[in-house]
C-alpha cells in the first residue's frame, strides 16, 4: 500500500454533486482539508498535475490529461471515459474497472499498474492484437512489467474490442460461504484448477449456501465430484454474480467447482481454423487447436477418442481463453463421422464418454448430428442425460437442407429456403428450449453459388437478431461453390460479405445463469447501491478475513481496534507513503498526534482505512 500514493494534492471522489462527472469539481474533496478543488481545476483536456482517488462509479465523457505526474487510483470502482493522455499513472485497486471507448485510448506513455487480480482495463474499439501491440509494455504489477500470455492476458470484448488483466491462477475470484448471506465458514476459489471434495477450501464440501463471483469470470457447480449430477454454470459477465441463497437445488450439494476467465465473443465464428474473416471464434473438428490475440478457439471432442480418458480432459482444460466444450462430430451416422467408431452411434456408448466431458469444468455443447437426428437420435441422448443427470447447456445443430430435394433445385428460391431453415431452428429450440450453436450450416452443396450468397443475406441478420441464436459458423460447401476465397486467395462475394457482417453479442446478459437440460431456474439480482464514503473507508485487502473493525472511525484521539488475532505488526501509513510504526503494540492506538487527514491503518497485513478528525 505504500507505493499507491505520492505527494502532493490528492482528492477522494465523493459524488456529492449527485452526478457522475469526473470533471465536475463539486464531486471531489481534499483528503486532508475536505475542501472540493477550486473552479476549472479538472477540465478535459487540462493537464493534471495531483492524484484523484475513485470509489463507485465516474464518468469522464471527454479526455482525461494526466500531465507528467498526475494519477488516479480506482479502488471499488469504475471510470468510463473517452481517452486518458499524460505520462502519469493509472492504478487499478480492488475490484476496479477503466473502461474506454475512443480508438485511440491511452497515450503510449502512460503508466497502468495493477494492485489487484481483480480488475480490467476494458477497450471498446481496439482490438486484442493492436491493444497488446501499442500498450503491453505499460502494464505493470509488483513493479513488474506484465507479459502476455504468461501473467497478462488479452481477451476479446465482442467484435471491435478487448479486456486486459492480469493472469494470475493464484487470485480469488469466486467466494464461498457455508451460510446464507454470506455468514459462516469461507473459502476462496481461483481459476482453472478443479476443486472437489475435500479440495474445496474451508471445509465447505457439501456446505455451501451463497457466494460472490467476481464480475468477468465463469464458474461451473456440480452435485457430483464428476461434474455430474445437479448442476449449473453462472456467467458473471459485466457484474459480480452474489447470491445470499442458493436453491434447494444446489444448496450444501456441491461437491465441484470450476472458475475460468470469461471471454466476450460475438456470434459469428469459422467451422475450421479459417483466417481472416473478422470473426473472434473458431473450432476445427479437434482438441488440438489454439487460441490466438484475436479469436477464441473452441475445442471439440470429436469422437471416443478425445473422451475416453483423463488425459484428454486436461488437453481440454488447459487452453487458453476457451470456456465451452463442443461434444461429438456426427456421432448419429454409423457409416461415418464420429458414429462410425467405438459404436458411437448408440446413444449409450456416446453418452458414457459425454459424461466423461464433464469433468471438464466447462459450459458443454451437445453433440452435433445429422440435420433430421436432432429430433430422434439427440433427443434420446438427451432425455437419457436427464435421466442420469448429465448436463447439456446448449445445443448444437448442422443444417445444410438436406429435406428439399437438392439434388433437383440447384437454382432454388433463396427465400425458401431461409424459410425452411427458420423453421428447423424454431422446431430445435421449441423442442429442447436451449440456446443453440449452428456449428455447421449452408444452402446445400448442390446449389449454386448465387443461392449461397443471397441465402446468407438473409440468414445472417436473422441470426444476429435471434435471442437464442448464441454462436454460429458457415461452412463453405466441399464442391467450393461458395467458399471464402478464390484460387488466389483473394475474397469471394461470399467470403468478403461474411468478412464484412458486423456480428452482435452471443451473450447480451450482464449477468447470465445458463439453463441446461437439468435447470433452468434464476435468480433476483438487486442493482447494488454504492456510498463513496463507505467504499473509501472499508477493508482492502483482496483475501477476506476474520472480521476485522476500528472504532471510531472517523475519530480524534483515540481508535480501537476489534479482532481476535493477536497484534504482530502496526503501523499507519500516510497518503504519501510516509510508514510510522505503532510501538508499543497496542489494539487502542494514540492518534492525536496525526494532523487532520485520511491514513492508512497496517494492523497484521489487513489494510484498513481511517480518518483522523
Amino acid at each position: 500500500m505504500c507505493c499507491l500514493f505520492a505527494n502532493g494534492q490528492q482528492y477522494q471522489w465523493t459524488g456529492a454533486a449527485e452526478n457522475f462527472d469526473f470533471f465536475d469539481e463539486l464531486n471531489w474533496k481534499d483528503t486532508s482539508t475536505f475542501e472540493t478543488p477550486s473552479s476549472n481545476s479538472i477540465n478535459p483536456g487540462q493537464a493534471i498535475e495531483f492524484e484523484l482517488y475513485i470509489t463507485c462509479k465516474v464518468i469522464a465523457e471527454n479526455q482525461i490529461n494526466l500531465g507528467e505526474n498526475g494519477k488516479i487510483f480506482i479502488f471499488n470502482g469504475e471510470l468510463e471515459g473517452d481517452s486518458i493522455v499524460g505520462l502519469g499513472n493509472i492504478v487499478m485497486g480492488e475490484s476496479s474497472y477503466l473502461n474506454l471507448f475512443n480508438t485511440y485510448p491511452i497515450e503510449e506513455g502512460l503508466s497502468m499498474t495493477f494492485e489487484s487480480n481483480q480488475s480490467w482495463i476494458r477497450l471498446y474499439n481496439v482490438e486484442p492484437f493492436t491493444a497488446y501491440y501499442y500498450y503491453s509494455g505499460n502494464i505493470f504489477q509488483e513493479n513488474q512489467m506484465l507479459s502476455y500470455p504468461e501473467t497478462l492476458r488479452i481477451d476479446n470484448y465482442y467484435a471491435n474490442g478487448s479486456l486486459i488483466r492480469p493472469n494470475q491462477e493464484n487470485g480469488s475470484y469466486l467466494t464461498l460461504f457455508s451460510e446464507s448471506n454470506f455468514n459462516g465458514e469461507f473459502g476462496n476459489i481461483s481459476t482453472n484448477d478443479v476443486f472437489t471434495d475435500a479440495s474445496i477450501p474451508g471445509n465447505l464440501n457439501n456446505n455451501i449456501s451463497s457466494f460472490k463471483l467476481k464480475r468477468g469470470f465463469m464458474a461451473t457447480f456440480a452435485e457430483n465430484n464428476d461434474g455430474t449430477g445437479n448442476s449449473m454454470v453462472f456467467i458473471a459477465s459485466e457484474d459480480d454474480i452474489i447470491i445470499d441463497q442458493l436453491s434447494d437445488y444446489l444448496n450444501n450439494k456441491i461437491s465441484f467447482i470450476r472458475v475460468l476467465p470469461w471471454n466476450w465473443v460475438s456470434k459469428k465464428g469459422t467451422a475450421g481454423d479459417t483466417l481472416y474473416m473478422n470473426n473472434d471464434w473458431f473450432y476445427k473438428w479437434s482438441n488440438n487447436g489454439d487460441s490466438d490475440l484475436d479469436r477464441e478457439y473452441v475445442p471439440m471432442a470429436w469422437g471416443k477418442g478425445a473422451a475416453d480418458d483423463d488425459n484428454d480432459i486436461e488437453i481440454i482444460k488447459s487452453k487458453y481463453k476457451s470456456t465451452h466444450l463442443l461434444a461429438f462430430n456426427e456421432p448419429d451416422d454409423c457409416n461415418g463421422q464420429s458414429g462410425q467408431y467405438g459404436n458411437m452411434c448408440v446413444v449409450d456408448t456416446s453418452l458414457t464418454y459425454y459424461k466423461n466431458l464433464l469433468k471438464s469444468g466447462m459450459r458443454m455443447v451437445s453433440p452435433a448430428c445429422r440435420q433430421g437426428a436432432v429430433f430422434d437420435w439427440l433427443n434420446e441422448f438427451n432425455s437419457k442425460a436427464i435421466e442420469q443427470k448429465i448436463r447439456v447447456d446448449v445445443i448444437a445443430v448442422h443444417w445444410y437442407d438436406w429435406a428439399s430435394n437438392p439434388e433437383n433445385s440447384p437454382n432454388a428460391n433463396p427465400q425458401d429456403v431461409f424459410n425452411r431453415f427458420v423453421t428447423y431452428l424454431e422446431s430445435v429450440h421449441e423442442m429442447y428450449g436451449l440456446p443453440i450453436w449452428i456449428t455447421e450450416f449452408n444452402a446445400n452443396k448442390h446449389r449454386n453459388e448465387w443461392v449461397h450468397r443471397q441465402f446468407l443475406q438473409i440468414a445472417l441478420p436473422f441470426l444476429e437478431e435471434t435471442d437464442y441464436i448464441e454462436r454460429y459458423s458457415f461452412f463453405p460447401p466441399t464442391t467450393e461453390v461458395a467458399n471464402f476465397f478464390d484460387d488466389n486467395n483473394n475474397f469471394t462475394q461470399i467470403g468478403e460479405f461474411y468478412h464484412d457482417f458486423s456480428s452482435t453479442k452471443s451473450i447480451s446478459n450482464g449477468i447470465y445463469i445458463s439453463p441446461s437440460n437439468l435447470n433452468s431456474e434464476d435468480y433476483n439480482f438487486d442493482e447494488p447501491e454504492c456510498n463513496p464514503e463507505d467504499v473509501f473507508l472499508s477493508i482492502s485487502n483482496n483475501d477476506l478475513t476474520e472480521k476485522i473493525t476500528i472504532h471510531p472511525n472517523p475519530a480524534h484521539d483515540f481508535i480501537n481496534i476489534e479482532s481476535m488475532e493477536e497484534v504482530w505488526r502496526l503501523q499507519i501509513i500516510k497518503m504519501n507513503g510516509e510508514k510510522i510504526n505503532i510501538l508499543p503494540i497496542s489494539k487502542n492506538i494514540d492518534i492525536s498526534f496525526l494532523s487532520k487527514g485520511i491514513y492508512i491503518l497496517n494492523f497484521n497485513n489487513h489494510f484498513i482505512k481511517f480518518v483522523k478528525k
